[in-house]
């Protein structure tokens, strides 16, 4: 009896040491994990980037290269970006990551993922706005570390709020991004440098990302003279846009024009947009993704290349409702010379980026759905009918 309860005994005591060990393994695994300032997969990432030199860029032209083997390629893109107003306030009281707690997973776990900066970063006063602007936004340079946090790797200031504080204000927002080292497009010191686009080689594909807007408050934010410090990529004139395509996709696999574009507030694109697809489309590019409406429109595959017309918002203030905060994930997917789509919906809610239910997942991409031409969306994916 005496030898049993010794057994007995012993093989508690062993139990017991086995889940310590578990339990004091997994807290300084998790303990690890939290002590990045940056998520691991970006410092991994960008540890195995490869530099190469791109034509028509002398200050930013890089080509990024990382190793992930897997195919195919994906790449997310998000609407407009904002971090003025209560955002300001909410990352000054929780945190720079808070906005993007419940996407960053998702971010991450692709190859490249893009947004639009539709806000400038400078600290200068309110002498420098443009007075052709109606709202003018200025966002803290250091706020901008939740985006890389977050896993973006590129953002677009081809928008009409790039020079809200005029030309150095776009200086100042350019010079903050080169010098936390990331990647822009639609905006530059020349009008070369505001249509180049980034180049990535991932998997043994070269994909370029451009970036253009056909909506700014003034002529001046695109029109660079011997003066002009800094301006964006205007679309407004089709063929001068239709040449910079055809100068981008020159050694390049894929294109993607990454647009500013569209009819705010409207949930349908408008005429000249179906025209410039057809243009842009004949001059080679491969994908088409827009922003600026401020609400959620519809996709097609026009002539088999995807065209997303309005991702809509992505973290506005908390000002946004219902279609204004319905916002989502749109991944291009890059697999044998054909590119599909998917989109992941999610809300916006007091200046965070949240999750929804099965049902109002269903219920957006149903209404997405409806306002797409001649596709299906099954789960997430966007399959083309034509």
């Amino acid at each position: 009896m005496v030898k049993v309860r010794k057994t007995k005994k012993i093989f508690l005591v062993y139990c017991i040491a086995i889940i310590i060990f578990i339990t004091g393994a997994f807290a300084f695994y998790q303990l690890t994990q939290q002590n990045h300032s940056i998520p691991v997969d970006s410092v991994e990432k960008a540890a195995s980037i490869v530099k190469e030199r791109v034509p028509f860029q002398p200050t930013r032209g890089e080509a990024a290269a990382w190793g992930r083997i897997e195919e195919p390629v994906r790449i997310t893109f998000v609407g407009d970006v904002l971090l003025d107003l209560t955002i300001k306030e909410t990352i000054r009281t929780k945190g720079h990551d808070y906005p993007f707690v419940y996407v960053k997973d998702d971010l991450q776990s692709v190859d490249l993922a893009v947004a639009n900066l539709e806000t400038p970063l400078t600290k200068r006063d309110s002498s420098y706005k443009d007075t052709n602007q109606r709202f003018n936004f200025q966002s803290n340079p250091e706020d901008f570390q939740g985006i890389i946090n977050a896993g973006f790797d590129l953002v677009s200031l081809g928008n009409n709020h790039a020079l809200d504080y005029g030309e150095k204000g776009l200086l100042d927002t350019m010079e903050a991004l080169e010098d936390y080292g990331f990647d822009y497009i639609g905006a530059g010191r020349t009008i070369d440098e505001a249509f180049q686009s980034q180049t990535y080689k991932i998997n043994g594909k070269t994909i370029s990302i451009m970036g253009a807007t056909r909506f700014v408050p003034s002529g001046s934010w695109y029109t660079f003279g011997q003066n002009t410090l800094a301006g964006v990529a205007g679309a407004y004139d089709l063929d001068y846009l239709v040449e910079m395509v055809k100068r981008e996709k020159e050694g390049t696999d894929y294109l993607v024009l990454y647009i500013h574009w569209g009819i705010e507030r409207t949930d349908r694109p408008a005429e000249y947009q179906k025209y410039y697809v057809r243009k842009l489309v004949e001059a080679g590019v491969d994908a088409i993704v827009g922003h600026h409406p401020h609400v959620l429109q519809g996709f097609e595959y026009y002539d088999g290349v995807p065209v997303a017309y309005s991702l809509g918002n992505f973290l506005f203030p908390d000002y946004v409702t219902g279609p204004t905060a319905e916002t989502g994930l749109l991944t291009l997917t890059f697999d044998d010379g054909k590119i599909g789509m998917e989109f992941k919906p999610y809300y916006i809610y007091k200046d965070q980026i949240i999750p929804l239910s099965d049902d109002e997942q269903k219920r957006i991409l149903n209404k997405l759905e409806n306002l797409s031409y001649d596709v299906k969306i099954d789960g997430y994916q966007i399959i083309d009918l034509r």
